[in-house]
């Protein structure tokens, strides 16, 4: 058996992965809409001899491909939604490909390409006789929205897995050691009553208990842990202003360290939303939890591992030009906003002069990632992650530069670095039992008690900003 296979696979398949990360990131989906990406992943597997199914419960988005049979089982994380309003070229300057259209500010169009190419290679492995187990790929819709995974596990399709891996767009070279930030998607909808406007005192507005509740919740922020955090937005009523509207809904998105700190907010917050409807007169009709996720656990062992397989990969392999393109971009920041990008990616000080990282950093005295996501599958199975760098340091995640970077030759580039990371880590798993013990045992020791934060009956859904 050689690892070094493995990562040739990848080699004479960047060609074929290149092309589907570029045409995904030209097709850019939101959260539920990926329906070309899907496709085109579910195609890419099915043409690799993968028993492919597209089309979850709920998920018309969702992909489970599965190769092999018996233990272990590992599979690995994919996404592939876009952001709204992110539209841009992949050049170091503001250029709208798109006028209000969406964009890959947060690279999924690399992250799960880069899942595909490391399933295909341990797929390779299995059949030479290499190695032996079941590998699955999950193409997991909606994590903007934070709902793919959530309801993914609910509904059983992670079941039997001995390990979970995961990969994300970044502009450092590093394991995930620490929690992300535990998170809650909530819509929260009025019902008033519609007038003309000049006979207003006939209606009651909807409108106006949004804006209510909007004000009474940035007084409560004061009153909760400040670790606790939300933002919303006004979701339109669809009415001209000289009609009273009788519909308006804000949605939410609260997040916090522990999903202990959201439990305590969130009837808070819904008593803000019955306040506002009783001084409008109107009605709180329904608080739909969309979805969220607690915070993330982090498995050790694979933190380990995917180090052990950066050291031996060297890092990423960029270019000139990708260092020129990422100089051009960089030159844009000024230093503290270099340094605010650094610190969010874990960089340490002696490279905060660098433009590009080249370099493994294995470790960080960060105590939380200041991000979210649908992280709930790491609380019933060993879960693994890292950063691959995909963007120059400066460039945060959800914004034009990043999705310049994650159409670019740095984007490909960091992505075929982080598909290598993925299935030696695969490899390392599905060759050394004692590696896959210790990962498990480290889990299990945890005694972790896991709780769903949506209920059984609860379905995806899109969201849809007017």
């Amino acid at each position: 058996m050689s690892k070094k296979k493995i990562w040739e696979s990848i080699d004479q398949n960047s060609q074929m992965l290149t092309k589907m990360a570029r045409d995904i990131w030209e097709y850019p989906e939101v959260s539920l809409e990926e329906v070309h990406a899907s496709k085109l992943q579910a195609k890419v597997l099915e043409d690799a001899q993968f028993n492919v199914t597209l089309g979850l419960k709920g998920l018309p988005t969702g992909i489970v491909a599965e190769y092999g049979s018996g233990k272990p089982i590992i599979g690995i994380l994919g996404e592939y939604d876009a952001l709204e309003s992110l539209s841009q070229d992949s050049v170091p300057e503001r250029k709208i490909r798109v006028e209000g259209g969406h964009g890959h500010g947060c690279g999924h169009n690399l992250l799960g390409t880069g899942g595909v190419g490391a399933a295909i290679a341990i797929k390779e492995a299995i059949e030479r006789g290499d190695l032996h187990g079941t590998i699955r790929y999950y193409g997991c819709p909606a994590e903007e929205e934070l709902v793919g995974k959530l309801f993914m596990l609910r509904d059983g399709y992670f079941d039997n897995c001995d390990a979970l891996l995961y990969w994300h767009p970044g502009a450092n070279n590093t394991p995930w050691r620490v929690p992300c930030l535990a998170s809650t998607s909530i819509v929260f909808t009025f019902k008033g009553i519609t007038a003309h406007a000049p006979q207003a005192h006939l209606g009651r507005s909807a409108l106006d208990a949004v804006e209510l509740m909007n004000v009474g919740a940035n007084y409560l922020r004061e009153h909760l842990p400040r670790e606790v955090m939300f933002h919303y937005s006004i979701l339109g009523n669809g009415i001209a202003p000289n009609t009273v509207p009788d519909i308006c809904q804000s949605w939410y998105m609260m997040r916090a360290p522990e999903r202990s700190y959201l439990d305590e907010a969130f009837p808070r917050l819904v008593d803000v939303a019955k306040g506002a409807a009783m001084m409008t007169g109107t009605a709180l009709e329904n608080v739909e939890v969309l979805g969220g996720g607690n915070d993330m656990v982090m498995n050790q062992t694979l933190a380990d591992l995917f180090v052990e397989n950066m050291d031996e990969l060297g890092g990423p392999s960029f270019t000139e030009e990708d260092y020129a393109f990422a100089k051009q971009l960089s030159d844009q920041f000024t230093p503290e906003q270099k340094l605010w990008g650094a610190k969010a990616f874990q960089i340490p000080p002696e490279y905060y002069d660098k433009v590009l990282l080249d370099k493994i950093v294995p470790t960080s005295d960060v105590k939380i990632l200041p991000i979210s996501g649908d992280a709930d599958p790491s609380w019933v199975f060993p879960f693994g992650a890292f950063f691959a760098a995909t963007w120059p340091i400066g460039v945060f995640t959800h914004t034009w530069q990043a999705t310049a970077c994650t159409g670019s030759s740095i984007g490909m580039h960091g992505m075929l670095f982080a598909s290598k990371t993925l299935a030696g880590a695969c490899y390392d798993l599905m060759s050394n039992e004692a590696l896959l013990s210790k990962v498990k045992k480290e889990f299990k020791d945890l005694n972790l008690d896991y709780k769903c934060n949506i209920s059984a009956d609860a379905v995806p859904r899109k969201v849809k900003l007017k």
